[in-house]
């Protein structure tokens, strides 16, 4: 976060000399500080981010390949000449313990063509398919899997 702030603090200036970086320093410092006393940052979760980068990077590079899927999934539907769709409410019990991770699996899945999520409660999701092939194994998706080994990574008050 002090790298940040400096980086911000010298792009915003737009220009370099030894007494803007100097002063940058010790406003970054004081932002840091400042963070750390009363926003209730530690050093410890902003390694805990840093080590859940590549996670995420592959998180979000499996949630592309799934909507990429369910665009040719969904455009071959519409480019049928007499498309039968069957739409679907699936209800189903998410292993996910944090809030945030149930949120990011029910965002998701409304991302993704085809289906929605109509309803997040505690652990349980109903979501919306517009045909029953968008519903197959939305249970056990391969968001959920990463997001579970994602949150085993982080610590329980990471709520």
């Amino acid at each position: 976060m002090f790298v940040v702030f400096f980086l911000l603090w010298v792009v915003f200036n737009g220009r370099w000399s030894t007494e803007i970086a100097i002063l940058g320093l010790f406003v970054s410092a004081a932002l840091y500080l400042f963070c750390w006393k009363f926003l209730d940052f530690h050093p410890r979760r902003e390694l805990q981010l840093l080590r859940r980068i590549p996670k995420t990077v592959c998180y979000f590079v499996a949630l592309l390949a799934e909507i990429v899927r369910a665009n040719i999934r969904l455009t071959r539907i519409v480019l049928s000449r007499k498309p039968e769709i069957h739409p679907q409410l699936v209800t189903f019990v998410t292993p996910l313990e944090s809030r945030m991770g149930r949120t990011v699996l029910a965002d998701s899945i409304t991302l993704t063509p085809g289906t929605i999520t109509v309803s997040l409660k505690e652990d349980e999701l109903t979501v919306h398919c517009l045909d029953r092939t968008f519903a197959e194994g939305i249970e056990s998706l391969d968001l959920q899997r990463r997001l579970l080994a994602m949150e085993k990574g982080a610590q329980p008050h990471d709520d």
